[in-house]
């Protein structure tokens, strides 16, 4: 089967080569134009393989620059909250802790205690 598709399409490029000159006299428009529009062709593959390359490559791009910053925000707002909790720990327990000694100072005690003698 193959054989004979090799020996039919040997047939017709052999004659297309030897009668080419034949066939442009016959059909001068026809072999012009094929000639032309394979090459828009070929120009317009190129042209699209190269746009959708570049637009692929954008994508990935921006898709990267969108998930590295949106990772980068969140880390900080992580630690920005995390700042804000152990900072209002600390208030509430440093107020503890003064009110604390506010409330167990003793003014007179401590006069006594600057004038006594040890």
């Amino acid at each position: 089967m193959f054989i004979k598709f090799g020996i039919i399409t040997g047939i017709i490029i052999l004659g297309g080569m030897v009668f080419s000159t034949e066939i442009y006299n016959l059909f001068p428009a026809t072999s012009a134009t094929t000639v032309d529009s394979l090459k828009n062709d070929v120009t317009n593959l190129g042209s699209k393989a190269s746009d959708s390359i570049e637009k692929r490559i954008d994508e990935s791009i921006d898709t990267i620059v969108d998930k590295t910053s949106n990772t980068i925000n969140n880390e900080i707002i992580e630690a920005g909250d995390k700042i804000t909790t152990k900072i209002s720990v600390a208030k509430e327990s440093s107020q503890e802790i003064i009110n604390e000694e506010i409330s167990n100072f003793d003014l007179i005690e401590s006069i006594q205690n600057i004038f006594s003698i040890n």
